[in-house]
């Protein structure tokens, strides 16, 4: 139902001095029947700013939030402000390296040259998106849709998006992507193809945003493949209190690969 003709039989009937309080109020019953489809205030809010084309500007916004702009893995041309709680964060303040990490960084450091990680920040952002953009394992589809890789590439070129890639023998064997916003960090995807090359690239990336200083990193879910990176779960409140002192912190994401003291 084309719910456009509305706002058409109200601009055709109403006179003009009318008009502005007619509409208010057709926004008003509008706005209350959503809230009450959508579950509560927020939730209508998240549905209506799913509705807007996806832009630089708007997933900027989703970000800003706390929330992530992202396709329906079943149909890629509707987007979702992914808004959970709670929500797995990693204060950068607190990261370690882990044992197990360590062992595998100084294994790697053992490994004849052409066999060793090198790492390397945006020296290929757009080849590591669409290799995080490919389906795994027995899945047949992504949410990383052409439109978001699109929308990706202009914020990389904004210099907001950034890449931490792992190579091998000069070739890219893992990668992380992700966007920084002051001293907030948003890790969106990574890949690999070969054992531990995104560990490692997600590891250096964790140490470069402690030098620079960055307060608040969020991925997935704490419970998963990044608790062993210090990945917790807080409540959506408390996560909120902590975005708006990492987004408001003047820190810069600098492009040197940092050098690991094992």
């Amino acid at each position: 139902m084309d719910m456009g003709f509305l706002p058409k039989v109200v601009s055709a009937i109403v006179p003009t001095r009318f008009k502005g309080p007619a509409k208010r109020l057709l926004q008003q019953l509008l706005h209350s029947g959503l809230v009450k489809v959508s579950g509560g205030q927020e939730d209508a809010l998240l549905w209506s700013c799913a509705q807007a084309k996806l832009t630089p500007y708007i997933m900027i916004q989703g970000f800003l939030q706390g929330t992530f702009p992202m396709p329906q893995v079943d149909n890629n041309k509707i987007f979702i402000w992914y808004d959970p709680d709670p929500r797995a964060v990693i204060r950068v303040a607190d990261f370690k390296i882990r044992n197990d990490l360590l062992r595998c960084l100084k294994k790697d450091r053992l490994q004849e040259l052409d066999k060793r990680f090198e790492i390397k920040v945006n020296a290929d952002f757009e080849q590591t998106i669409i290799n995080c953009s490919k389906p795994r394992g027995k899945k047949t589809s992504t949410w990383i849709s052409t439109e978001y890789i699109k929308v990706m590439l202009e914020l990389h070129k904004m210099g907001i998006a950034h890449s931490f890639e792992t190579y091998q023998n000069g070739e890219l064997v893992g990668g992380v992507l992700g966007v920084a916003l002051n001293g907030y960090f948003i890790t969106l995807s990574l890949f690999r193809t070969i054992d531990n090359a995104s560990k490692v690239a997600f590891c250096y990336l964790l140490t470069k945003l402690k030098e620079d200083g960055f307060k608040l990193h969020i991925t997935g879910d704490a419970n998963s493949w990044f608790a062993q990176f210090g990945a917790v779960n807080v409540t959506k409140n408390d996560f909120r209190h902590e975005l708006i002192s990492a987004i408001t912190a003047p820190v810069t994401f600098t492009s040197r690969v940092p050098e690991l003291v094992l």
